[in-house]
């Protein structure tokens, strides 16, 4: 019995790792990319309100985006966190159905 629960937590280990890799790939190259886009936004904000370009109404309608961006960003990696435990659950519960 010890070599079947030994078997079976070894393919348990290789569904979850597979799936985690993926899932962390994509959302590694996704963090970085709406990072840097959070990052330009914020020092061309900083930059151009330092050259005294914006308006205060302008700064406020520009940092009320940023707050946005900020938002989409968090929820977009929520709804990528629930997607991959989504998919854990099913990987595993398709390799013990199996």
């Amino acid at each position: 019995m010890t070599n079947t629960i030994d078997n079976l937590t070894a393919e348990i280990g290789l569904v979850v790792g597979q799936i985690l890799k993926t899932d962390l790939a994509l959302l590694k190259g996704y963090s970085q990319a709406k990072a840097r886009a959070i990052a330009s936004f914020t020092l061309i904000l900083g930059r151009a309100h330092a050259a005294g370009t914006l308006s205060r109404a302008q700064l406020e309608d520009e940092a009320a985006e940023l707050e946005r961006m900020v938002v989409r960003f968090v929820r977009n990696l929520q709804a990528l966190a629930t997607t991959t435990v989504e998919r854990l659950l099913g990987g595993i519960s398709q390799l013990l159905m199996g």
